[in-house]
């Protein structure tokens, strides 16, 4: 199938469905061009008509190869009919259609919109049908420039780039100027180099460049960006780190030009100290809302949070922002610089490339709590293997555990909560509980320590025990 055929191609994610509900895509290394497939089905195509159609289904978990009756649910799916502008692989045909939805995809369908046009990977599922998911690669054509000449080279048998992409400016994610977007850099000068080749090449009038006969090995990524812009991914801390490429890659790697303003502070508690576990979430002033993420970032140990890659502008900073009762942080929402509504917080200017380095945000209110230290103890010889302590509140956040060494963990409860700590340990398979003489009893995956009930309230249980039994037998 094209998805499998073009993942490593074309860095494009792939489908790791983990149930009906759910979807995750995970991004293929680079690989070796495998190119288009006979069975592929690849075209650039406008979309002219939309509709929802039902189909049945048998029910998930019951097998057709059974005896039983089998139970058939009404399931649903987008059908999106196509017309066919541009073919890199595929049937001769003018027109398509391509399915989304229904119990194969979950909520990894593709959303197409009528009158767009899109570059589309399919996949062929049951019955012949036609998919694209959002895992697939398909895309809207004005995002395709670096690629669509690619599939072109593919299709005709000629020369394709070892890495191409676009060079755009941009800001982080959440914190886009409302109507502002990427805007792809032309006439950029770009260098790969690795330890014995360098290669060199410009951006075109859309920002989209091309290395060609790249061989194999480890790169760095330059380029000649604007003044206080940093050559770097949206999603990473710092610049570009090296990458590795195969010979006969053809890997498609955008990369942009960030801001390089910086907002570091620290989340301090009522008596002016860092929490040593907050987050905060940064948001261009007018665009904060309760219900809608900003771009976060996590205050630990070091007891200070940092915002790279910030453009100029005027901003809202906010911890807690969904008011939750955490135990690591039992403190409500607050805004800088230490107010409990938005409308009064104090805006964050920053300039263009400046660094503002003493961003503190003083918290106040907060829920009582206290710590209770939980120790660990085994049933005769301890086997090998990886422990987890956890408590589970019966109302707000469960707290985070904190080890003191392989035997002795701490948690902050909150006063008004109730907790049950427990404890397992999974067995190390290769070496499993002590050893057995008796084939007839093998060691178990994994031991259970007894759990405890516990108030948070209750301030003489500062010190509790979970004990682990000496590992039984595995049911056969």
């Amino acid at each position: 199938m094209i998805l499998r055929q073009l993942g490593a191609l074309l860095v494009l994610i792939f489908l790791a469905a983990t149930g009906v509900r759910a979807c995750t895509c995970s991004q293929a290394p680079p690989g070796k061009c495998p190119g288009l497939q006979q069975s592929d089905v690849v075209f650039l195509g406008t979309v002219t008509s939309i509709e929802e159609i039902s189909y049945a289904s048998p029910q998930s978990g019951n097998s057709s190869a059974s005896s039983a009756p089998v139970d058939i649910v009404a399931a649903r799916l987008t059908r999106y009919h196509f017309r066919i502008d541009e073919k890199f692989a595929g049937p001769d045909v003018a027109e398509i259609d391509v399915f989304s939805g229904g119990d194969n995809d979950g909520d990894c369908a593709y959303r197409f919109k009528q009158g767009e046009q899109y570059v589309v990977f399919t996949q062929q599922e049951a019955e012949g049908r036609l998919f694209a998911t959002i895992c697939g690669g398909t895309r809207l054509a004005a995002d395709s420039r670096a690629l669509i000449p690619q599939l072109r080279a593919m299709r005709n048998g000629t020369h394709v780039a070892s890495v191409f992409g676009v060079l755009r400016r941009a800001d982080p994610p959440f914190l886009a100027p409302p109507d502002d977007p990427d805007d792809p850099l032309p006439n950029i000068s770009l260098k790969l180099r690795s330890k014995l080749d360098r290669f060199e090449t410009g951006t075109d009038s859309n920002g989209v460049y091309s290395f060609y006969d790249v061989h194999a090995g480890e790169y760095s990524f330059t380029a000649k960006v604007p003044p206080r812009t940093e050559l770097t991914q949206k999603t990473l801390s710092g610049g570009l780190p090296p990458f590795k490429i195969p010979d006969g890659a053809c890997y498609e790697y955008d990369v942009f030009a960030l801001p390089t303003g910086h907002i570091r502070g620290s989340v301090l508690d009522p008596d002016g100290k860092p929490l040593g576990l907050a987050s905060v979430e940064l948001y261009r002033a007018g665009g904060y809302a309760d219900t809608r993420p900003g771009l976060w970032a996590y205050q630990g140990d070091k007891g200070t949070f940092d915002f790279d890659h910030i453009g100029p502008g005027d901003y809202v900073l906010v911890f807690n922002r969904m008011n939750r009762q955490d135990p690591n942080s039992p403190f409500p929402r607050t805004f800088y610089s230490g107010v409990a509504e938005a409308s009064d917080a104090q805006p964050i200017h920053l300039e263009e490339g400046q660094q503002l380095t003493k961003v503190n945000l003083k918290l106040s209110g907060g829920l009582p709590t206290r710590r209770v230290r939980v120790h660990l103890k085994w049933d005769g010889t301890r086997a090998p293997g990886s422990v987890t302590v956890m408590a589970k509140a019966d109302q707000g956040q469960n707290p985070a555990a904190r080890k003191i060494n392989d035997a002795l963990y701490e948690f902050s409860l909150l006063e008004s909560s109730n907790y049950t700590i427990s404890a397992w340990e999974d067995l190390a398979p290769q070496r499993g509980a002590p050893r057995r003489k008796d084939p007839n009893c093998p060691a178990p995956s994994r031991i259970d320590a007894s759990p405890i009930a516990v108030s948070g309230s209750d301030d003489d249980a500062k010190e509790l025990t979970l004990v682990f039994p000496a590992p039984g037998c595995t049911q056969q």
